[in-house]
């Protein structure tokens, strides 16, 4: 029984993190999309301005959403820089035997 309440956890942390990281992302972007498209429009249907604010939290979604992107392949290619530039990325490896 210990062993299929471990193998349950597990997937649990894993459907987790795929849903955060599978459909969480795109709906951040999606969100800076529709904040970035707020503008006041004039009586006369010009566009008068942006709207300051729904500019600046677009720029919070977008920066999540890169630095999420750049965490992502830097975790890929942590033993490559590691191997290479001797940079410790998320924790040092542990040592075999």
């Amino acid at each position: 029984m210990h062993t299929v309440t471990t193998i349950v956890k597990s997937l649990g942390e894993v459907m987790l993190i795929a849903i955060v990281l599978g459909a969480g992302l795109p709906i951040i972007f999606g969100v800076g999309i529709r904040f970035w498209s707020m503008e006041t429009v004039g009586p006369d249907g010009a566009v008068a301005r942006r709207n300051t604010a729904a500019q600046a939290i677009a720029y919070v979604c977008f920066a999540i959403v890169i630095i999420a992107v750049i965490a992502g392949i830097l975790y890929i290619a942590k033993d490559f820089i590691s191997h290479t530039f001797d940079i410790q990325l998320f924790g040092a490896k542990a040592s075999k035997g």
